[in-house]
């Protein structure tokens, strides 16, 4: 009977790590998203010439993958290298309107780019980077 208990014991220890998709998933998910962000802040920070051709690109590639990583955080995929907070599983309508407003602010800077208004542009720009900062706030822990 003890055998049979220390078996089940070391099963449900088991259990959160292999849940997938885990940290590792999402963070490389995030960096897609970065791939495109971090030129357009270049841009809007005037520390690189403003192509509005290529801000455009970046704009729709971002639009295209935003909602990919929130794909990715299964119920109790959280591991020892993820920097997610246990709230985005006990708090899930919150996390879910912090995913909605950065979905949100992507598609207005996306409809922006397009316009070639650069000063809207950098609102736009600046409404997507305080969503992130928002959700990182509430749902994103300390670097282990």
């Amino acid at each position: 009977m003890k055998k049979v208990m220390l078996a089940g014991l070391i099963a449900l220890t088991a259990l959160p790590a292999l849940a997938a998709p885990g940290g590792a998933e999402r963070q490389q998910s995030f960096k897609k998203l970065l791939r495109s962000f971090e030129p357009m802040g270049l841009m809007v920070r005037e520390r690189e010439p403003y192509k509005k051709d290529e801000f455009i690109k970046h704009a729709d590639a971002l639009k295209k993958m935003a909602a990919e990583p929130f794909t990715l955080f299964a119920p109790n995929s959280i591991d020892a290298k993820s920097r997610s907070k246990p709230e985005i599983w006990t708090q899930p309508a919150k996390f879910a309107a912090e995913k909605d407003k950065f979905l949100k602010a992507v598609d207005e800077l996306d409809a922006t780019a397009k316009t070639g208004d650069l000063a809207q542009i950098k609102k736009s720009f600046g409404g997507v980077a305080q969503t992130c900062k928002s959700c990182h706030d509430a749902f994103r822990g300390p670097e282990r």
